[in-house]
């Protein structure tokens, strides 16, 4: 478990790195799109014109992390205090958005 959250940290930091100082900027369009005010397609606009080519893979590296670390508390339900009966009530809650990865 604790090698998960290290991945999702690492890919946070690599990714916070590369953008440097439009990191906010990046933090506030991810909130964006989770709560579903911009489409998946206008996230990827913005990270495109916040990453230089070669550096977009560190976008989708992060997206993957936190897609990992979500799999993994869903699926895991006793260690994070949630009783397996709340665990499928949110997994039919969440609508999770199509990701695609960039190229």
């Amino acid at each position: 478990m604790a090698g998960h959250a290290s991945e999702l940290e690492i890919a946070k930091k690599n990714l916070t790195d590369a953008i440097g100082d439009n990191v906010k900027h990046y933090w506030a369009n991810l909130k964006l799109w989770f709560k579903q005010k911009i489409s998946k397609e206008e996230f990827d606009v913005e990270a495109r014109r916040l990453l230089p080519q070669e550096n977009v893979h560190i976008h989708n590296d992060f997206l993957l992390a936190i897609l990992t670390r979500c799999q993994i508390i869903v699926s895991t339900p006793g260690e994070f205090g949630v009783s397996t009966r709340q665990s499928v009530v949110l997994d039919k809650q969440i609508s999770w958005p199509t990701v695609q990865i960039l190229c």
